[in-house]
């Protein structure tokens, strides 16, 4: 058994020093060494008088020997303690501390590691003093004691005169102290159980500081609570012993639950106990106690409690069984007292009193009954319960009189008196049959009273009630149930909607029209409820039929709730309180006359940013002014460190942030904060909104390569994030005045662009926004994001004008709001877009969705369900609500357009839409083509066809996307291509902007529009597919002019579909082609050719009756639109379509021979594939093993290299159970340290360097993405990337039936697999199968395979991205493919089944 001496130590010293109380030295000591709660003492003081002092206890000394103590660990290690609390004790004459020769302060003598006492005694409590006989007696052995180890107190509760800072600072010296000596400690919060957050985040930092390097361990205690307590001293032990195993470290509300049940578990079994052994109320304590003595469960409660609650609890059950046995025979009495009202007062008019003194009299008068004494009986000595207590009362049969008295009798009474008075009952009879109409299912719409007469008789209500009041009551009713009845036919009409369409035209409707719809809904409920009212139920239905053949705001049967009426109402006074101005104050600083006030965030690691901050104080004025162009700057200053919460610092009146430099260490920690902020905050996303960042690198104490190298990447960084590169060294004098010039330009440049004019003689887009009549939501929130935009002008009663980017340019965007049977006014004008909005709870909203749908079907479309309040909550809770979203999805699906949801208590910005007009941009020239056909299908003479084509509006001409630039830095993390992707991070991921479909796909898979199917979760970005929003007034402040060919554009991300998540296991089908869009599509031309359009229309639509079919031009490829055919079209339509036969019998010969050709080359492209793969299989171990040498040696278990063998087993060991392992990067020190020891020794023991996991995942995937050749040949990526799915299906070498079947394109995957060299495919089932673990254990470390996808997909499938657009296409196609991998791993690797997990 091992021993060991342990000192406590903590704050001490006089009220000054420590504060009103005590850090919790001695009640930690007493806890530890005395854990029952009988020798537990709160109270131990250190204000002595002289002679306690001097007595055998204290001995003159300022520290506590408590005695020695044996604990076990739960592993049967036993060890011995001796404790010594440091302490300083106080005279209570001076309140100073005893003088003891020469005193060292109490900072330094607590950390002595030796103490000296002669005959020094145990303390046991503060009583002991001067008493020490009475006690028990040990002499601390031998007169003194080598400290083995330190137990530092550090009180998180607040207590007055004592500030933390003070604490901090101790806590921190006697640390240093302790650690200079060499001697393990541990860190013991105390007073948890009153503990200030800010105090605990206090003592959390001291014990993370890097200079402790991870020695100081952090225990959280409560000695009142017993908490945590032995493990402290116990972890200390072990760190004295040297054990590996050690305790493991528990939280305190860990540790606190666990108390809780444990003390809750004792108190319920001492209660259960007491229960069933003690019976008798007249039980006295010393009886019980010694009874319940015998039993282990009371035993262990006093242990725990100690003897006073154990007392208290035993008096409670006392005085629970005397209540009970008192109520017990309350009741007896109060029964037989009932017995007597009703014998002694029949009559209750007898009294002849009022309600207020009605007891009172009652009481009186049973007093004086002359049969009083046959069932009362007076005893004025005593009470009831004092009887009832002497059991004087047990063969009394009678009522003690003075049970009159208590409250429960006064109510028996005033029931009876409330029985008595029936007539009074009849207040509520109303009500009660009003009730019991509403419950009853027989009364139903038009049935008279007469007929239903019989379901109430003998009903207390309906017999109590007179004739007239039933009548009245009754036809109240009626008049509620037929409304109710009649708004439930209407919605059953509306819900039919499809089979009033024939009666749209028809002038006259026939009683056999009548007829047909009425045999359609007749058996539903709703109709059958209005059959003894049929008049006015024929009476409805013409009145809907007037309303579908003229769809105007009078015939709408929610007239007084018409959405037209609505939004006349929300426009009018919304739109004036929302229109502003620009004023000359935008840009983001206070103005004050003339003088502009300037917030500037310095942000660096360690000293940088107050060395910068000095600097500019030197450049500017005493009061912080600085001159520009005659114009004076007025600067504010903040500085912080280069963290995650340096950046939470910036607010909207930010006017720019400055990001400091000086070695590698200090760029990589603000690279990386700046990367995480703006690509994967989202709270901080509106903060960087036009902010100027400016870049400084100030070189210090490194070589001429090192300054050179941090140069360049200090130039790449700020090319990545837009901003601005300042190097002190190339331009040292005035570099300050740069900064600051760089902040005021771009501030002037963004305050220019938000208030560029924009030509008001024009709209780009028109869009209409369909709402269903009906609807329970609030209108207000549909438009609030529409109405709030600050450059809304409201063009008329329905209709407003929004200025909004699109793309890179700002476009004008007109918004006309209208109800579904007011979109028949638009019928003959261009419409971009339709939005359409339904009641995800209303089966009505949803089939006139569907049926405005397939009369626009060839027109974009974005379908929002709205919910009610709850979100993706309401999906599950409803079954309607579930169906009804699943038919609108279906819906969308079916017209090619985009659905989403809409919750009716969500806030959303205007960003909500901007997927939608992104889309309804793309095809503005292919709806407005459309829009001209149709105007010439339907052209009734006038005019000439010239003149309405002339009159057709052009789109604006489209621009090319920026792109990329394929140099940029790197961070060491392996996952460059992912992480760095959208270039701008502090705008262009907030902002979308149009591209050009030239970026992403070759001449032959150009579609011309995406099917995007969003949820409501979509509507909001997420940290790895956020929706991009344009960068609409950020600019690079520069001195020179940029020539106009030069000019850059701005580098942003691209919104593309967000792909369903799919079963385990399968992939995500590729978004599909519209089909109107395939019917005009034409053969590809030269820049300088004109051909004119083939029909592409394939053989199963020309049998396809779908609306979105019929809606189509059949003449679109037969080149109506070319000047030859114009007149030939008015002329003779049979000659057109006969053209149109032509042209498609000869466009399907050129079908197949160009298949033909196609499968030709494919064979010849595989047979070259394999012989590129025999070939990189042979060289892939002699190119890796040559260029990376001992990196590359193999390990035991065969082809894995055997870095990669012991990081992946190191990983497992020590890191399956760290959160967010291989998404938190390590650091780079480490990284590059891991690196040479394998250089230098292949068999260096990860364990031995002390590296932290991180670290060692970030050199994992530095390895594969370094140091490692590639897995997948580029022949292998593409062909990845077609199983993915990321390729149309007319452009892909794999068939239709493998692109949309997913265990097709799984088993494709897997045979692709088998394609690769054996070394290669090692490799891969060695690491994927490392996956699996990890995600096995996802529950600790937040890493399921989806955030494993993410992470390595950019290291596994390295491909060079051209552009954003090119990016944003295969991103969530290639994530899949990992993800896939990882959930699919006994089948593609293992050569096991495949699963789907639910």
């Amino acid at each position: 058994m091992r021993q060991f001496n342990i000192s406590v130590i903590g704050l001490s010293g006089t009220e000054k020093d420590r504060g009103q109380v005590g850090v919790g030295k001695s009640c930690l000591c007493n806890r530890f060494m005395r854990p029952m709660a009988d020798d537990y003492f709160i109270d131990h003081i250190s204000v002595l008088s002289q002679s306690d002092f001097s007595g055998r206890i204290v001995n003159n000394d300022h520290f506590l020997y408590w005695g020695d103590v044996r604990k076990t660990t739960d592993e049967g290690v036993e060890y011995q303690f001796n404790i010594i609390e440091q302490t300083e004790f106080m005279d209570d004459s001076t309140f100073q501390a005893f003088k003891v020769g020469k005193m060292d302060p109490y900072s330094k003598r607590c950390t002595a590691t030796k103490v000296f006492s002669a005959e020094k005694l145990m303390y046991i409590c503060k009583n002991q003093l001067g008493i020490e006989k009475e006690y028990e007696q040990k002499v601390m052995p031998d007169g003194r004691l080598s400290i083995d180890g330190f137990v530092v107190v550090f009180d998180v509760s607040p207590v007055p005169n004592r500030s933390v800072e003070k604490q901090v600072e101790f806590v921190q010296n006697v640390i240093a102290t302790i650690l200079k000596n060499k001697k393990p400690l541990v860190l013991v919060t105390t007073k948890n159980d009153d503990a200030y957050e800010l105090y605990v985040r206090e003592a959390e930092k001291i014990s993370q500081r890097k200079d402790y390097k991870s020695t100081v361990q952090l225990i959280e205690t409560s000695a009142h609570e017993s908490i945590n307590i032995d493990l402290a001293f116990l972890l200390l032990a072990q760190m004295i012993d040297k054990v590996k195993n050690r305790v493991k470290i528990i939280s305190y509300q860990e540790s606190a639950k666990s108390r809780k049940e444990l003390l809750d578990t004792r108190s319920e079994a001492v209660t259960r106990l007491i229960r069933n052994q003690i019976t008798d109320y007249h039980v006295l304590w010393s009886q019980g106690s010694k009874m319940l003595s015998q039993y282990r469960e009371w035993n262990e409660f006093l242990n725990i409690f100690g003897h006073e609650a154990g007392q208290k609890l035993f008096r409670r059950h006392m005085k629970k069984l005397r209540d009970d046995h008192l109520n017990k025979k309350l009741h007896q009495y109060l029964d037989k007292f009932a017995l007597a009202l009703e014998y002694l007062l029949p009559d209750i008019g007898a009294l002849n009193i009022s309600d207020d003194d009605a007891w009172e009299c009652a009481r009186n008068y049973l007093q004086n009954h002359i049969e009083f004494e046959q069932y009362f009986f007076e005893c004025p000595q005593t009470s009831w319960t004092e009887l009832v207590d002497m059991d004087e009362a047990e063969d009394e049969a009678r009522i003690p009189f003075d049970v009159l008295e208590t409250s429960e009798a006064e109510t028996v009474f005033r029931n009876y008196l409330n029985s008595v008075q029936q007539d009074k009952k009849k207040i509520g009879w109303k009500q009660q049959f009003k009730m019991l109409l509403e419950e009853s299912g027989f009364v139903t719409p038009g049935k008279q009273l007469s007929e239903v007469r019989v379901l109430f008789m003998g009903r207390e209500c309906f017999e109590a009630l007179s004739e007239h009041d039933c009548q009245q009551i009754y036809d109240i009713h009626q008049d509620d149930i037929i409304e109710k009845s009649k708004q439930n036919f209407v919605e059953l009409l509306l819900e039919h909607a499809q089979y009033f369409l024939q009666f749209k035209n028809v002038d006259n409707i026939t009683q056999e029209d009548v007829r047909q719809i009425t045999d359609v809904i007749q058996e539903d409920s709703r109709y059958k409820m209005l059959d003894r009212l049929d008049q006015e139920r024929r009476l409805m239905l013409v009145q809907h039929l007037r309303f579908i053949h003229c769809p105007i705001r009078d015939h709408c049967p929610f007239f007084y709730n018409c959405v037209d009426s609505l939004i006349e109402e929300v426009l009018s006074d919304k739109s004036a309180s929302n229109h502003k101005t620009p004023s000359g104050g935008g840009w983001k600083s206070s103005v004050s006359g003339s003088d502009r006030t300037l917030n500037l965030l310095i942000v660096g690691s360690e000293h940088l940013a107050s060395d910068l901050l000095n600097d500019i104080r030197i450049c500017t004025g005493s009061k912080g002014e600085y001159i520009y162009e005659n114009q004076t700057y007025y600067l504010n200053y903040r500085i912080a460190n280069g963290d995650m919460e340096a950046f939470k610092a910036i607010d909207v009146y930010s006017s720019g942030l400055i990001c400091v430099y000086s070695n590698q260490q200090s760029f990589e920690t603000l690279k990386d904060n700046l990367e995480r902020t703006l690509l994967c905050n989202l709270e901080l996303e509106d903060k960087f909104e036009n902010l100027p960042i400016v870049l400084v690198y100030q070189p210090q104490d490194l070589k001429e390569n090192e300054v050179e190298y941090l140069r360049n990447e200090g130039m790449r960084l700020s090319e990545m994030l837009h901003c601005d590169f300042i190097d002190h060294t190339q331009n040292h004098q005035k570099y300050v005045y740069d900064i600051l010039n760089i902040v005021i330009l771009s501030l002037k440049l963004t305050e220019m662009k938000s208030y560029e004019p924009y030509p008001s003689n024009h709209t780009d887009l028109r869009i209409l926004c369909c709402i269903f009549c009906g609807d329970q939501y609030d209108i207000e929130n549909i438009v609030q994001p529409l109405v709030e935009e600050s450059t809304l002008v409201k063009a008329n009663e329905h209709s407003i004008i929004v200025d909004v980017f699109i793309g890179d340019a700002k476009r004008r965007v007109e918004f006309i709001l209208s109800s579904y049977h007011g979109t028949s006014q638009y019928r003959d004008e261009l419409i971009h877009g339709y939005i359409y909005f339904y009641s995800a709870k209303r089966r009505s909203s949803l089939a006139n969705l569907s049926i405005l749908a397939a009369q626009n079907a060839n027109i974009p479309l974005q379908i929002i369900a709205v919910t009610e309040s709850g979100g993706v909550n309401a999906f599950f809770n409803s079954d309607i609500c579930q169906f009804l979203i699943t038919e609108g999805n279906a819906v969308a699906d079916r017209f090619k357009g985009s659905f989403m949801t809409f919750s009716a208590d969500q806030y959303v910005k205007f960003a909500f839409y901007n997927p939608f007009l992104k889309t309804a941009w793309d095809n503005k020239y292919e709806v407005e083509n459309l829009h001209v056909e149709e105007s010439i299908t339907l052209d009734s003479g006038e005019g000439t066809l010239e003149n309405s084509v002339n009159q057709m509006p052009r789109p604006p001409p489209r621009h090319e996307s920026y792109m990329l630039s394929n140099t940029l830095g790197t961070d060491g993390s392996g996952s460059e291509n992912y992480e760095m992707a959208p270039t701008r991070s502090l705008n262009s991921l907030n902002e979308e902007r149009d591209i050009s479909l030239d970026e992403i796909y070759d001449d032959n898979e150009k579609p011309k529009h995406l099917h995007q199917n969003c949820t409501e979760s979509d509507s909001c970005a997420s940290s790895t597919e956020r929706r991009v929003r344009q960068q609409n007034a950020y600019y690079k402040a520069s001195k020179k002019p940029v020539p106009a060919k030069k000019q850059k554009k701005k580098k942003v991300a691209i919104p593309v579909q967000t792909p369903r998540v799919p079963p385990f296991g399968s992939y995500v089908s590729p978004p599909e082609i519209p089909l109107h869009y395939q019917r005009m599509a034409v053969g590809g031309s030269g820049p300088g050719e004109k051909k004119k359009p083939e029909p592409c229309v394939p053989e199963f639509m020309k049998s396809d009756k779908s609306p979105e079919y019929s809606m189509v031009p059949e003449l679109a490829g037969a080149g109506i639109f070319g000047a030859e055919n114009l007149p030939e079209y008015n002329m003779n339509q049979a000659k057109c379509l006969k053209d149109f036969e032509k042209l498609e019998k000869r466009r399907i010969k050129e079908e197949t021979a160009r298949q033909r050709k196609l499968q030709e080359k494919e064979k010849e492209q595989e047979k070259k594939l394999k012989r590129k793969l025999k070939q990189n299989a042979k060289g892939l171990v002699e190119s890796a093993e040559a260029q990376f040498g001992k990196l590359m040696i193999t390990s035991e278990q065969g082809e894995i290299p055997i870095f990669l063998n012991k990081c992946v087993e190191f990983i497992e060991k020590e890191g399956l159970d760290s959160e967010g392992i291989y998404r938190v990067p390590g650091s780079r020190a480490h990284v590059d340290m891991l690196f040479q020891r394998f250089e230098e020794d292949t068999n260096t023991e990860i364990d031995a360097l002390d590296i932290p996991v991180n670290a060692v995942a970030t050199a994992l995937k530095d390895f594969f993405s370094k140091r490692l050749p590639p897995l997948f040949s580029k022949d292998i990526i593409k062909e990845l990337e077609e199983i993915a799915g990321s390729r149309g299906v007319g452009n892909s070498k794999l068939n239709v039936e493998v692109k949309t079947d997913r265990s097709c394109r799984l088993i494709a995957l897997k045979s692709l697999l088998q394609k690769l060299p054996p070394i290669n495919f090692a490799i891969l089932k060695y690491i994927f199968q490392h996956f699996v673990h990890v995600s096995d254990n996802s529950k600790l470390n937040s890493m399921d395979s989806k955030n494993l996808a993410i992470c390595w997909w950019p290291t596994l499938i390295p491909i060079d991205f051209t552009d954003m657009g090119h990016f944003e296409q295969l991103r969530p196609y290639l994530e899949d493919i990992v993800q896939t991998m990882i959930d699919q791993f006994p089948y593609l690797f293992c050569g096991k089944d495949a699963f789907v997990m639910v």
